[in-house]
C-alpha cells in the first residue's frame, strides 16, 4: 500500500447529528469518556458506548460543532445507538438527525496532512479543522487507527466526488479488501467482530477513551471494578499463521483458550485468556500453529 492513500468510508460509517441544550450532559452520561470536556467547535473525542453490564455497545467518534454534535459510529450499529440514546432521552433536550445520507466520510492515510492540504494546520487527536477545497467545505478531523495515523474528511455528499477527484492527485484509492487487511495488520477493531457486547471496553484495550475520573455513566460500577480490582479475564490481540486462518476457537494444550473475530488470509484479531499470554506466545487453530502478537 501507497504512504499516502484514502479509503471511500460513506457507507461504511454511519453520521447523526445530536442537537439541542442538553446533548453533551446526556452523551456524558452514556459512554465511557469525558464529553463535558467538549466546550468548542473543532474539538472532538472517542468513547464508548456501555451497556448495562458494562459491554461495549460501539466505538464512537464524538465532534463539537457550534450548534451541533456529530456522532461517527459504524454503519451496523446506529440503529442500536439511536435507540440507546432516545431510551435515556427523558426531560432532556435533545434531538437526533440522521445525516448518513447527505453526507460523506473518506479516511486519508498520510504522514503529514499537510502535503495534501495546503493551509498549516495543527490539532490533537480526534479535533478538526474546516477548510475549503476547489469550493467545497469540508471538515477535517485528526485520527489514528492504533499507531496508523490517518485523517478523517466530512462533507455534503453532493460534493463527495470533487473530493476524491482531488484526492487522487495525492494517494491511491484503496479497495475495501485493503482497508481491511490494514485494519487487521495494525490491530484496530471493527464492530460486530471485536465490538460487541461479549466484550468490554477494557478488553478491546480501549482504556484510552475511558475517564477513570469522570460522574456515572451506563456501565461505569462494572468498568471500573474490572479496572482497579485487574478482573479483565481477556485480551485483544493479533494472531498470524503459516496457513490461512478463520473465525473461530483457538486451543493451547487442548483446551479452548481464545477465539478469532477477524481475518484476512493468514493474519488475524483474537481475543486471548490473559493468563495463557503469560505462559506463551504459540497457540493452535485446528491443526496450525498461531503466533500471538501483543497490540
Amino acid at each position: 500500500m501507497n504512504s499516502t492513500s484514502f479509503i471511500d468510508l460513506t457507507s461504511t460509517n454511519a453520521r447523526l447529528m445530536l442537537c439541542g441544550e442538553d446533548k453533551v450532559d446526556l452523551l456524558d452520561r452514556l459512554s465511557t469518556n469525558d464529553i463535558s470536556a467538549l466546550k468548542e467547535h473543532g474539538q472532538g473525542l472517542s468513547t464508548v458506548l456501555t451497556t448495562n453490564k458494562g459491554r461495549i455497545i460501539d466505538l464512537i467518534k464524538i465532534y463539537f460543532f457550534e450548534d451541533h454534535l456529530l456522532l461517527v459510529s459504524d454503519m451496523q450499529s446506529i440503529s442500536k445507538i439511536s435507540e440507546w440514546i432516545e431510551f435515556y432521552t427523558i426531560m432532556e433536550d435533545v434531538t437526533q438527525i440522521d445525516v448518513s445520507d447527505e453526507t460523506f466520510q473518506i479516511r486519508v492515510f498520510a504522514d503529514d496532512i499537510n502535503s495534501i492540504f495546503p493551509q498549516k494546520y495543527h490539532c490533537e487527536i480526534d479535533d478538526f479543522f474546516v477548510t475549503v477545497i476547489d469550493g467545497v467545505s469540508i471538515s477535517v478531523t485528526r485520527n489514528k487507527m492504533n499507531t496508523k495515523q490517518c485523517f478523517d474528511v466530512f462533507g455534503n455528499k453532493k460534493h463527495k466526488n470533487t473530493i476524491i477527484e482531488f484526492l487522487k492527485n495525492f494517494a491511491m484509492q484503496l479497495e475495501s479488501s485493503q482497508f481491511e487487511n490494514l485494519r487487521i495488520l495494525v490491530g484496530y477493531p471493527k464492530f460486530g467482530n471485536e465490538l460487541t457486547e461479549e466484550f468490554n471496553p477494557l478488553e478491546a484495550l480501549l482504556d484510552d477513551h475511558i475517564s477513570f475520573n469522570k460522574g456515572c455513566y451506563i456501565g461505569q460500577e462494572v468498568v471500573a471494578r474490572l479496572n482497579t480490582y485487574n478482573k479483565v479475564q481477556r485480551q485483544m490481540v493479533q494472531v498470524s499463521s503459516n496457513h490461512d486462518l478463520d473465525i473461530g476457537e483457538i486451543e493451547f494444550e487442548g483446551k479452548t483458550v481464545g477465539t478469532i473475530t477477524s481475518v484476512m488470509k493468514n493474519n488475524g484479531i483474537a481475543y486471548i485468556n490473559k493468563k495463557i499470554l503469560e505462559e506463551t506466545s504459540q497457540v493452535q487453530f485446528g491443526s496450525f500453529d498461531v503466533e500471538i502478537h501483543l497490540i
